[in-house]
């Protein structure tokens, strides 16, 4: 069977880091991910520099792929680069989407109508973000869940589950899987960990035995959102090739093709953690 590995490491993996990333280091990762095979990349943020300092440079790091707008303008921004797919986000819980865009999930979605009327359906991809359960708000009800994935449904064909805080369980992924199912809605994951992926990777199981065929994951592991504390890093581009070779499932490339962007993801993590470190005297 054929599973599409969706990249977000330019941007979900990127947006958090402290440390500038030159622009033409971004856009040597993006043609890295493009020369190994990948086809589905996100690449950037439209999002407010100031809100998102490692995005402002999002008109020259644009290529060809995906990108995350949150507002009127950032589609705007995105729509002036020539960009196709875009990706918009919203939250079940309230608490998640005040602090991440400034506004409840009902005004939201008013927002996203005054601009998305016109973009065709198959080119958004929709994150339910915390859709597994939050620091701020305990377990989403499934009533909260359904009503979430009716307001994805009104702009794109792909909702993405996206597990921010790393909680998710086997039975909330198999729950959420059946929901897009029975409103013909195709169905992605996007999972965080907390510094062991073999949970993320149980949840990539539990997603393929439940009909998902599309998994987010960002090489080298960077990653994390800026706006929730512990989110942890997404699960690694190389670990999720790794494991659905070996249990015969067919994604197009192997570890050996990801190596040049490899590299690059590690340098981008070092240049991180040195810049962290204590100054001696």
């Amino acid at each position: 069977m054929k599973v599409s590995i969706y990249e977000v490491g330019p941007r979900d993996g990127l947006q958090g880091l402290e440390q500038p990333i030159k622009t033409e280091t971004k856009i040597q990762l993006i043609n890295a991910l493009y020369n190994a095979g990948l086809e589905n990349i996100e690449e950037t943020s439209f999002a407010h520099p100031r809100l998102v300092p490692q995005m402002a440079d999002a008109e020259d790091v644009f290529q060809k792929g995906s990108v995350l707008v949150m507002n009127k303008r950032g589609y705007d921004r995105a729509m002036a680069v020539g960009a196709e797919k875009i990706n918009i986000v919203f939250s079940p819980c309230e608490t998640f989407n005040m602090k991440n865009m400034g506004k409840t999930r009902s005004e939201i979605v008013l927002m996203y109508k005054t601009f998305l009327d016109k973009t065709p359906k198959e080119n958004v991809r929709v994150y339910i973000s915390m859709a597994f359960g939050s620091p701020y708000s305990g377990i989403i009800s499934p009533l909260t869940m359904q009503s979430c994935i009716n307001d994805a449904k009104m702009f794109g064909n792909t909702i993405v589950f996206a597990d921010t805080v790393g909680s998710a369980s086997n039975e909330e992924v198999a729950l959420w899987a059946g929901m897009a199912h029975d409103r013909n809605i195709t169905a992605a994951l996007h999972l965080h960990h907390k510094g062991n992926e073999e949970k993320a990777l149980t949840l990539v199981k539990t997603g393929l035995l439940n009909g998902i065929k599309e998994f987010d994951s960002s090489i080298g592991g960077l990653g994390g959102c800026p706006f929730t504390e512990n989110s942890g890093g997404n699960i690694a581009t190389e670990t999720l090739v790794r494991h659905l070779n070996a249990w015969g499932f067919d994604c197009g490339l192997t570890e050996d093709d990801l190596q040049v962007a490899s590299v690059i993801a590690t340098r981008i993590l070092l240049a991180e953690k040195e810049a962290k470190l204590p100054v001696l005297l």
